[in-house]
């Protein structure tokens, strides 16, 4: 109660026979700031402080502070980047997608033998293509994240990582969570990823009363409450592909969002020229081009 000001609300949620209330931090920059003003300075970074403006504000920063975009120290030859923005995904509809993307995905699995990744924002949805693709792929090992891993069964999943069988292995995994960001799949432990939809965060309470407030401080609400958040998500589980100047993979973007400038400028610059389905491009096209110049 003590930090209590303007940057909370306190909001009452009614769930079954209980009621919650909570002390919500809506904006928590100025506490940041404070924390940071302790220090003479401090440097913060990442590969995914994207867009700079949206997390110098959120971080406690101001047009003061000083900020550096520096380019990628990794060949651009290295990486392949093709988007089919052709498929929907969003939630009401995504129900039709399901047989088109576990066929996408055995495409791309397909091209080359190796390990990859599959990031979906759900497990429903993860789970509803594991089936379908479990139907259409003959010869290729799966793996499929479920709720609540004990850390043991985590280690398990990784372990099958640790190097090239002689099937395509294909990892299925949420985006956000733990096999999306943090772990270090170098060399030939990881070929690709595949990335279903935009990563944004589902409806919600908190995340409307977020879109809210900076709608109101006559900002973007969506941006800062779904859009950037989401977006950040996609990024860290993409930059599981390239860890070191040697390693060279694919990146496949699966959502018709792409074909939407307010999403695709928050791609990488180094990703660019990206190959879409929309232009014509063909996943397998495509891929098999990439991997033929080994």
């Amino acid at each position: 109660m003590e930090l209590y000001d303007d940057h909370y609300v306190t909001y009452y949620e009614k769930t079954s026979r209980d009621l919650k209330i909570k002390l919500f931090c809506i904006n928590p920059s100025r506490l940041l700031k404070e924390a940071l003003d302790k220090g003479k300075a401090s440097v913060l970074f990442s590969a995914t402080l994207s867009p700079v403006e949206y997390f110098t504000r959120m971080l406690g920063g101001d047009e003061t502070s000083g900020s550096a975009l520096l380019p990628s120290p990794f060949l651009k030859e290295n990486l392949c980047v093709y988007i089919d923005d052709t498929v929907a995904t969003k939630y009401k509809t995504r129900y039709l997608s399901y047989g088109y993307i576990a066929e996408s995905i055995f495409s791309a699995v397909s091209c080359k033998t190796g390990n990859y990744m599959v990031f979906f924002p759900s497990f429903e949805y993860l789970r509803e293509v594991y089936l379908r693709f479990q139907g259409i792929q003959t010869g290729i090992r799966t793996l499929y994240q479920t709720p609540g891993m004990s850390e043991a069964a985590r280690q398990d999943f990784l372990d099958e990582f640790e190097s090239p069988g002689e099937t395509s292995l294909a990892g299925f995994a949420v985006l956000g969570g733990v096999f999306s960001e943090g772990i270090d799949l170098a060399g030939d432990r990881l070929s690709g990823a595949i990335i279903v939809g935009v990563g944004l965060p589902l409806l919600c309470n908190e995340r409307n009363i977020i879109r809210q407030y900076f709608d109101e401080q006559a900002c973007c609400g969506f941006e800062y409450a779904y859009l950037y958040p989401g977006m950040n998500r996609v990024l860290q589980a993409a930059g599981r592909v390239i860890r070191s100047e040697t390693d060279r993979g694919v990146i496949v973007l699966l959502d018709e969002r792409y074909a939407n400038h307010a999403y695709r400028e928050l791609l990488p610059s180094e990703w660019f020229p990206v190959l879409r389905a929309s232009d014509g491009c063909k996943l397998e096209e495509v891929l098999k081009d990439f991997w033929g110049e080994e």
